[in-house]
């Protein structure tokens, strides 16, 4: 693991594999009964966690590129599903590597703060 990537913070939305793993989105699904709409308190959790700044929120979830790619077969959209997984991985490429999976140092470091909070 080089230096830039020990010393590179990776995003939350990226840890939790995406938001439909965050907790913030999980209790808002839940507590609004759809996906659409506007809590404040849970919304300012993005704020907080620095989801946000990315532009990811309960309004613009952040969805993985495999994510995307298994939606997009499962609905038939395959083209926009490619082209959507193309524009995640440029955006975050220093996190997913050229097929859309998180680069082993990602994956390592993911794996030593989960052991670390134990």
């Amino acid at each position: 693991m080089t230096r830039t990537a020990e010393a590179k913070e990776i995003p939350y939305f990226i840890q939790v594999a995406g938001c439909n793993n965050c907790k913030v989105f999980k209790s808002y699904t839940s507590l609004s009964g759809t996906e659409y709409g506007q809590d404040h308190e849970l919304h300012a959790k993005c704020v907080h966690m620095g989801c946000d700044r990315y532009g990811h929120n309960i309004l613009a979830p952040f969805i993985t590129p495999m994510e995307y790619l298994r939606i997009g077969l499962n609905t038939g959209l395959r083209k926009q599903a490619v082209a959507k997984t193309k524009k995640v991985i440029a955006r975050f490429s220093e996190f997913y590597d050229h097929r859309g999976r998180p680069k082993p140092w990602v994956v390592q470091a993911l794996s030593k703060k989960k052991n670390n909070a134990r």
